[in-house]
C-alpha cells in the first residue's frame, strides 16, 4: 500500500485547522490537511462569528489568558485579511463595523464605565457614549438604553466563508486537501508520533496536529463519560431587516448578541445547552432568541426570518484551549476546546501552532502555559507501530469519532465566489 509522507499533517478542516494548515503551507512545509466531513463542516459554519474578545472575558482580571488570546487574534487578522485577499483575490470575510456593549438599566450602565478605564490600557479606541448619542447612532436599539461602550475595532466575520478561503490559500502554497478522510489512529514509531492512519492508507509525517473540533475527547486518554472536550450546542436565528440595516454588533451581555452580516442579515444569539451531539433547532430556543430581539432591539421584530440552525461548540472542561505539543507525545500537537471563542482565537491558533512548529518564539508575546495540551491528562497513545501500519486494522475503528460527527461533504456558498460584496 502506497504510504504519503509530509512534514505537517492537519486533522480537522474547522477554522483553526484551516488556518494552521494555511500558515504552515505558507512557510514552505508540505501539508495534509484532511476531515472526515469536509471543510468548515460543523462549527465553523455555524457560529455567528463575533471578532469581540473583550465580550468573553471582561474587565476583572486584564491578564486573563482568554483575554491575552482573543485580543493577540485581533490583532493578527490586521494582517491575515489583507494577506489572504492579495494572495486569493477574494474577498476575507471580515464585517468592519463597529460593536456596542449596550446597557439596559443604571446599574448595568455604572458597571461599564467602570470596566471602561481599565479596558481602554488594552483599545485606547474604546468610548462611552451617552444615551443619547447611542439613540443617533443605532436607531433599532430599545429606547431603554441608557449608553454604550463603543469598540471600533471589533467587528465579525463570515466564519465559514474565512475557512474555506484559508483552505484555498493553503492550497496555492501546495497543501494538499484530503476530503472526505477519517483519521482513524495516531501511527508511532517508538515514542514519536509519525503521521496517521486512515480508512484508505497510512499518512507519514513528522507533525500531527489535533484541530478536531468537539469531537477531540476521541483522542484523549480520560474517562469518555466526563470527557475533556464536549459538544455544547448554540441555536441562532438569521433576520432580514424590513427597514433600516443594524449598523453595529450588539453585544448585550447575559441578554445575547446580534450581529450584522455583509448582506444586511442580523444573526441573533445564543443558547448554550448540554445536548450531546444533537443540532437541531428547537422550538425552546426560537423562544429564546426573539426575546433577544424583543429585549434589545425590538424594531427588529418586523424582520422576516430567514432560517434558524444550530453548531456544536467545542468547550474544554476548564473553559480555555489545549495548544501546544503534548510534552508525553513528541510530534502531537493539540489545537482544540476553543469554544465559543473560535473565531477570534482560531487562525491565531494556527499562526501559533505553525510558529513552534518551525522551532520560532511563541507569537504575540503569549504565555501558554495556561493552555498546556496536558494539564488535564494525556492524549491517546494508540502503539501502531509505522512499519505494521494497515487500512487492514479494522480494530482501529474503535477510535473513530463518533457516528453522530458524520454528514456530507460541505459544498461551498455561491457567496465564497463572489467579489468583496
Amino acid at each position: 500500500m502506497q504510504r504519503r509522507t509530509y512534514d505537517v499533517v492537519v486533522v480537522g478542516a474547522g477554522i483553526v485547522g484551516s488556518a494552521t494548515a494555511y500558515h504552515l503551507a505558507r512557510a514552505g512545509q508540505r501539508v495534509a490537511l484532511l476531515d472526515r466531513s469536509g471543510i468548515a463542516a460543523e462549527a465553523s459554519d455555524a457560529g455567528a462569528g463575533m471578532l469581540t474578545p473583550l465580550a468573553e472575558a471582561g474587565a476583572s482580571d486584564l491578564s486573563a489568558p482568554l483575554l491575552r488570546l482573543g485580543l493577540a487574534g485581533l490583532r493578527h487578522y490586521e494582517r491575515l485579511e489583507a494577506q489572504l485577499e492579495s494572495e486569493t483575490g477574494m474577498w476575507a470575510g471580515l464585517v468592519h463595523l463597529p460593536t456596542l456593549y449596550p446597557a439596559f438599566d443604571d446599574g448595568q450602565a455604572e458597571a461599564l464605565r467602570r470596566d471602561l478605564a481599565a479596558l481602554q490600557s488594552l483599545r485606547p479606541e474604546l468610548r462611552w457614549l451617552e444615551a443619547d448619542e447611542v439613540r443617533q447612532r443605532e436607531p433599532l436599539l430599545a429606547p431603554s438604553v441608557r449608553g454604550a461602550i463603543l469598540s471600533p475595532a471589533e467587528g465579525n466575520l463570515a466564519i465559514g466563508h474565512l475557512t474555506r478561503l484559508l483552505v484555498r490559500g493553503a492550497q496555492l502554497h501546495g497543501a494538499e486537501l484530503l476530503i472526505p478522510r477519517n483519521a482513524l489512529a495516531l501511527l508511532w514509531d517508538g515514542a514519536r508520533v509519525q503521521g496517521v492512519l486512515t480508512e484508505e492508507d497510512p499518512i507519514e509525517a513528522r507533525h500531527v496536529v489535533l484541530a478536531t473540533g468537539a469531537w477531540s475527547s476521541a483522542w484523549s486518554d480520560r474517562d469518555q463519560q466526563a470527557g475533556v472536550v464536549y459538544p455544547l450546542k448554540g441555536q441562532l436565528l438569521a433576520l432580514r431587516p424590513s427597514g433600516q440595516p443594524l449598523r453595529h454588533t450588539i453585544y448585550a451581555g447575559p441578554l445575547g448578541y446580534l450581529v450584522p452580516k455583509a448582506d444586511s442579515s442580523v444573526f441573533v444569539g445564543a443558547t448554550s445547552e448540554r445536548r450531546g451531539f444533537d443540532k437541531t433547532p428547537t422550538a425552546g430556543g426560537l423562544i429564546q432568541l426573539l426575546e433577544v430581539v424583543q429585549r434589545v432591539a425590538p424594531a427588529l421584530k418586523e424582520a422576516s426570518v430567514e432560517r434558524t440552525w444550530a453548531g456544536l461548540r467545542p468547550v474544554s472542561v476548564d473553559g480555555l484551549p489545549f495548544i501546544g505539543e503534548a510534552p508525553s507525545s513528541p510530534g502531537l500537537w493539540l489545537a482544540v476546546g476553543h469554544g465559543r471563542v473560535g473565531a477570534i482565537t482560531g487562525p491565531v491558533t494556527g499562526f501559533i501552532i505553525a510558529e513552534l512548529i518551525q522551532g520560532r518564539p511563541v507569537p504575540y508575546e503569549l504565555d501558554l502555559r495556561p493552555f498546556a495540551p496536558e494539564r488535564l491528562g494525556t492524549w491517546r497513545r494508540r502503539l501502531t507501530p509505522l512499519s505494521t501500519a494497515g487500512a487492514g486494522d479494522r480494530q482501529l475503528e474503535l477510535f473513530s469519532r463518533p457516528a453522530e460527527a458524520s454528514q456530507t461533504v460541505a459544498q461551498e456558498d455561491q457567496a465564497d465566489r463572489r467579489e468583496r460584496p
